[in-house]
């Protein structure tokens, strides 16, 4: 273990709960551990419970800015259902607050920084069996992950206990406190007082799908919302199973797609074909090489096939919701501004509103 990292015992009580946690013999990841202890993921790394963690200082972008120098790393993403994890050299980025774009040339590492919800960094030391491993953890004032660095076999450890040691935090020891509240989100209308003609006039009206955000705040509704009230052709919904039958086909195709996993903080996107897809469990996986999406579809309440106009034709997108109406991830076709949607992925997503064929 570096020496950089030094041990800080936890609280009497707060150590018997994990050691009995762990006594149990179930097998949690550490989010799943924090919440059976009643703490945040982000408590239960800064109690150094199951790892040893050095705090970072809390200005992000010229941490960030310096990451290049890791080489070839995996970068980890997740909300409540569903989990990103894309490997790749992590490109060199010019940050400017508040949003970071962090795009590789080879489109690996994919990056939307949303830094007015970063709150705490750390890097981490975790024993395992294959040895130890290091990464960077970031969180939000509630002490939920925004996004996890681990570096790989191959990466540049010299420049990571460098970069760690350069960007340590003065203040090792006095508690951190996190908010786990929900910040009450923007007063919603409800549907009976939105202009549901004037919507639906708008949004034909779009000419790039990043105006789709300024459509939703200038009428005062949620995505699903809108979904609901313009309807078709825009907006239909599907049943969240046809999912995997429809990346199994993307796989058998080679069909590059686009999936983006977001948060508070942090929004990660693949682009390209997918290989392995598999199910286990609850979880519906994509188990490739350099990119892995674990979808838990116990989660997943509504899926949506979504129609943007745009400058370039229309532009398709297939969205899943949880059961608590938070976007888990979103799937497009790989496509250059300027250039229309392909129409082999315009097919296939719009396959998820055919009836199945036993049921015909």
């Amino acid at each position: 273990m570096h020496a950089l990292f030094n041990y800080i015992a936890p609280s009497s009580a707060v150590q018997d709960a994990y050691q009995g946690l762990l006594a149990s013999g179930q097998t949690l990841r550490r989010r799943d551990q924090a919440s059976a202890l009643g703490l945040t993921e982000a408590a239960l790394i800064d109690a150094q419970l199951g790892c040893l963690r050095l705090r970072l200082q809390d200005n992000f972008p010229p941490l960030i800015e310096q990451l290049y120098r890791l080489g070839y790393i995996m970068t980890l993403t997740r909300n409540e259902a569903a989990v990103h994890e894309r490997k790749g050299h992590y490109p060199f980025a010019h940050i400017r607050r508040p949003v970071g774009l962090v795009i590789a040339e080879d489109r690996k590492i994919d990056l939307r920084l949303l830094f007015n919800h970063w709150q705490q960094g750390f890097a981490v030391a975790e024993t395992l069996p294959s040895g130890i491993r290091y990464s960077l953890q970031f969180f939000d004032h509630k002490g939920v992950a925004i996004q996890k660095i681990f570096l790989q076999p191959n990466s540049n450890f010299d420049a990571f206990f460098e970069l760690i040691q350069n960007f340590r935090a003065d203040d090792q020891s006095t508690p951190l406190q996190f908010d786990p509240w929900t910040v009450p989100s923007e007063p919603t209308s409800s549907d009976c007082h939105v202009d549901r003609q004037a919507l639906t006039r708008d949004w034909a009206a779009l000419t790039d799908v990043h105006q789709f955000f300024g459509l939703l705040k200038g009428y005062g509704v949620t995505r699903q919302q809108a979904f609901r009230l313009v309807g078709a052709p825009w907006a239909q919904a599907f049943a969240p199973e046809r999912l995997q039958a429809l990346l199994q086909q993307a796989a058998d195709q080679m069909l590059p797609l686009m999936c983006f996993v977001g948060n508070s903080g942090n929004i990660q996107i693949h682009s390209g074909a997918i290989r392995t897809i598999k199910t286990l469990g609850p979880w519906l996986n994509i188990l490739d090489p350099e990119f892995n999406l674990h979808l838990d579809m116990t989660r997943i309440q509504s899926a949506w096939l979504v129609r943007k106009p745009s400058r370039d034709g229309i532009v398709t997108s297939l969205e899943l919701y949880t059961d608590q109406g938070d976007t888990a991830a979103q799937f497009f076709g790989v496509r250059q501004e300027g250039n229309p949607e392909n129409p082999r992925w315009r097919t296939l997503a719009e396959s998820v509103l055919q009836p199945d064929r036993a049921c015909a």
